[in-house]
């Protein structure tokens, strides 16, 4: 807009700010302005003085109540110490009773008492009323002797006493023997021989005043800050006595609190030492009183003033305006229109920048938010005005300090632009993927004023780059999978029709000779060579997916206890074969000599993996759904349908596979063996691959390996896995029993088993949800049935937990080891049973009766 002011525009306005400085307001104007700013002050201070006002008494009502409190704990304090010294002259009227009148070794058991008794200074006895034992002696010989029923100075106490039969409280008052103190008298009572009571005397103990405060500890009042008076009311004159104080001087408005004793009541008084309001803190609040009114007047008279002074300024120069109006009135119109421009740019802005679908912030330099859009708002699931003035690494990052990757510190480093891909967190916890990018904010000075940040959600590309690079990994694989099949396929084929001229030279030559022949020996030798060079290629064409299949129906449990006893002499003697099969799985259509050569090549393999150590090699068989995305994870998925698979999984404890030799398991002559030809996994591979099965591989350096491999059951899922004779008959029972094994297989069929039984099944897949289904469901539950190997948590620390929380739980182990071994870790520690897998419907009847059938009365 300076382009649309003149030049004498220009001149008018400075002219009009030197007349400012220049003008003088008119008598009747200036008075008015005085008395305003007077009114403004005094109306100020008046509104400050009671602003103080108010504080004050806010803080006297609180150094009120808390005196009040101090007072109510030192009267407890007070009242209790009384109470235990008064209550010794009971003790004192209970040994005469007991002693008929007299007290034998009173010296003594009086020093005695006065050690459990605190705060007492001497035990008296007045036999008639008249005081004729004190202890101790010393210093109070003076008293001996006197008439407590006739003295005028006690009489009235003591025969008050005796008429009330009941104890009484005298004084304070002074001694004979010097000093001040009260007097505590009992009245004792004995029976004569005509049972009526007698008047025996009186038992008293002497507390003096400046020992009883001593003991009861009231000087610690006035180590924080606060002096005390105890006082009492004179029977005799009415007069207020105060007989204990801190202090000489008078305590001003004094919180009181009464303490009841024996025919009376005290008064202890207290208040602050240096009274109740601090002199310091008025003379500084009404300094700012003043300070802030003084300002605030002298605002107003600027306000008052400034009107004025223009109002004059205007009517003086109307007429030198008057030409200038319309350039002015020009001038506004622009500005108006120009207004108008600039707030609809700025609401497009506004509209472009909450509705862009980027998350954009303004942050200064300090690295405090000053906008965000609503996009970005969204993302964080708070308003936009919520994040203003908020460190970005607080809200954006989560962090405590400055993001050490920031690219808006690059870009305010470098001035120019920084970007950066990160993950942070949405409003509702869930992780994105981010591309940050910075832009410096730079003043026209050019200082540094912060960066604009502008935040691109990418997870969803991320996420389809990661997807594509699986796929392209996948089609690469399958690719060189396809391409070395085919030559493998090609190679064999070649070298078998080669193979047959060797070895049908080599045995018409054998057939030929006489057994005598020197070169029968080397005959037999290239025999013996072309078997192995047959077996050879072989592997090739299974690898190649076109090796020999002679298809039947068969169920992979009885293959490998077919197999067993070739399988245990052909693995090291260090480690064991352990099988896991599950009965009654669904029939597959293989060829059963290529399926036993897959089995026999995975245990060796697992057999060499576990090399010269100790170890396991665990068979297990089962059924699984498997879906999309579990297929999509399995080698050579090639499109294969969803449903339900047999499994067959070869896992051993041997020293496993990093990501790069899992990569390379199934190449043709990759291997890690010195004397191996790398063909036996390949061979694997290509025998899945003709029977439209998959495998998947779990392994991890130092953790072992697992090979799962998947067949298509053939005819869909089984049906009627378990048939009981009907001459065989089972136990039925009642009730709830928690099964936890980590086999999908198991925990399925071991609930179909526990309910044809006749109990309801709780299932747990390993240790740790057992004992939350067990917590939830503890009331219900009568047995559990636990597996002892599972991951996370295994069957034994399980078994630890649930007889810590429930001693008399019902723990059933299961395992594939046998009763003996798995017996010796559990003596002594309350197993209940075991059953070995895998078990039929008989053995799981057996030991769920042996364990919850009531017993038989004898």
């Amino acid at each position: 807009m300076a382009g649309l002011s003149s030049p004498h525009g220009s001149t008018s306005q400075n002219d009009a700010s030197r007349s400012d400085a220049t003008f003088a307001l008119p008598a009747p104007t200036h008075a008015r302005v005085v008395q305003l700013t007077l009114a403004t002050f005094v109306v100020a201070l008046l509104a400050g003085a009671a602003i103080v006002a108010v504080i004050e008494q806010n803080r006297f009502q609180q150094r009120q109540k808390h005196a009040g409190e101090i007072a109510v704990r030192s009267a407890y304090t007070l009242h209790d110490h009384l109470s235990r010294s008064l209550s010794a002259t009971y003790a004192l009227a209970a040994l005469v009773r007991q002693g008929n009148g007299t007290i034998e070794n009173f010296e003594e058991l009086g020093t005695e008492m006065l050690g459990q008794y605190g705060g007492i200074n001497s035990l008296q006895l007045a036999p008639g009323g008249v005081l004729r034992q004190i202890v101790p002696l010393a210093g109070n010989e003076k008293a001996i002797g006197l008439d407590l029923l006739n003295s005028p100075k006690v009489k009235k106490e003591a025969l008050m006493a005796v008429t009330s039969r009941s104890l009484s409280l005298a004084g304070p008052f002074e001694l004979i023997q010097g000093g001040q103190a009260v007097v505590g008298r009992l009245p004792v009572f004995l029976g004569d021989s005509k049972g009526k009571d007698r008047f025996w005397g009186l038992t008293a103990v002497v507390i003096r005043i400046p020992d009883f405060i001593k003991a009861s500890h009231l000087q610690q009042s006035i180590d924080v800050g606060y002096d005390f008076e105890l006082s009492r009311v004179n029977p005799t004159t009415a007069a207020r006595e105060i007989f204990a104080r801190s202090s000489l001087r008078e305590l001003n408005r004094p919180v009181q609190h009464a303490i009841q004793v024996p025919n009376g009541v005290w008064t202890l008084s207290m208040a602050p030492r240096n009274g109740w309001f601090s002199p310091a803190a008025i003379a500084g609040e009404s300094a700012l009183v003043l300070l802030v009114s003084t300002l605030l007047a002298l605002m107003m008279r600027m306000l008052y003033r400034q009107p004025l002074v223009l109002q004059g300024m205007v009517e003086q120069r109307t007429r030198e305006l008057s030409e200038s109006n319309l350039r002015l009135t020009a001038e506004v119109s622009e500005r108006e229109r120009v207004q108008q421009a600039l707030s609809g740019s700025e609401e497009r802005y506004r509209t472009l920048v909450d509705n862009i679908p980027l998350g954009i912030s303004l942050i200064d330099r300090d690295y405090r938010i000053v906008m965000v859009n609503h996009t970005l708002a969204e993302w964080l699931g708070h308003r936009p005005e919520w994040f203003s003035g908020r460190h970005c690494y607080e809200e954006f990052e989560k962090r405590e300090k400055i993001c050490e990757h920031c690219p808006g510190m690059v870009s305010m480093a470098t001035g120019g632009v920084s970007a950066i891909d990160t993950e942070g967190f949405r409003g509702d916890g869930s992780r994105m993927v981010v591309r940050l990018r910075t832009v410096p904010l730079i003043s026209a000075d050019g200082d540094q004023k912060g960066f604009i940040e502008v935040v691109e959600d990418i997870t969803e590309h991320k996420r389809a780059e990661e997807e594509r690079s699986r796929l392209e990994m996948q089609i690469l694989h399958a690719q060189k999978l396809e391409s070395l099949g085919v030559l493998a396929g090609g190679i064999a084929h070649d070298f078998n029709n080669i193979l047959l001229a060797i070895m049908g030279h080599a045995e018409l030559a054998l057939m030929r000779s006489s057994p005598a022949a020197p070169a029968r020996e080397h005959m037999e030798r290239i025999l013996q060579a072309g078997e192995r060079a047959s077996d050879l290629a072989r592997q090739m064409l299974a690898y190649s997916g076109k090796g020999k299949f002679v298809i039947t129906r068969i169920h992979l449990g009885e293959l490998v206890k077919e197999m067993t006893h070739m399988l245990e002499v052909s693995i090291s003697k260090k480690a064991v074969l352990r099988l896991n099969l599950t009965a009654d799985l669904p029939p597959v259509e293989v060829d059963a000599t290529q399926i036993r050569q897959v089995l026999m090549n995975l245990v060796i393999n697992a057999s060499e993996a576990i090399g010269d150590k100790s170890g396991v090699i665990a068979i297990t068989s089962g059924a699984m759904q498997c879906d999309r995305r579990y297929l999509s994870e399995v080698w050579l998925d090639e499109r294969l349908p969803e449903g339900l698979y047999v499994y067959l999984e070869v896992a051993d404890t041997g020293c496993g596979m990093d990501r790069e030799t899992q990569a390379k398991i199934f190449d043709p002559f990759f291997t890690t063996k010195f004397t191996g030809r790398g063909l036996g996994m390949a061979a694997v591979l290509g025998i899945m691959r003709g029977h439209h099965g998959a495998i998947k591989v779990y392994s991890e350096p130092g953790r072992g390996s697992t090979f799962k491999i998947l067949l298509p059951a053939a005819g869909g899922s089984a049906e009627a896995l378990y048939c009981i004779s009907a001459e065989e008959e089972l136990w039925q029972g009642s009730g709830t029993v928690l099964l936890v094994d980590d086999e999908d297989t198991v925990r399925a069929l071991g609930g179909e088993m526990l309910a044809a039984l006749g109990y309801k099944a709780l299932v747990a897949a390993d240790g740790r949800e057992a004992l939350e289904v067990f917590r939830e469901c503890q009331e219900r539950i009568d047995a559990v049935i636990l597996d002892l190997t599972m991951p996370h948590m295994d069957g034994e620390e399980t078994f630890r937990e649930l007889r810590r929380n429930t001693p008399d739980i019902k723990v059933i182990m299961s395992s594939g080891y046998n009763e003996q071994e798995v017996s010796e870790r559990f003596i002594g520690k309350g197993m209940t049973g075991f059953i070995q897998k895998p078990y039929k419907m008989s053995e799981l009847s057996s030991v769920l009766r042996s364990a919850l059938a009531p017993a038989d009365p004898l």
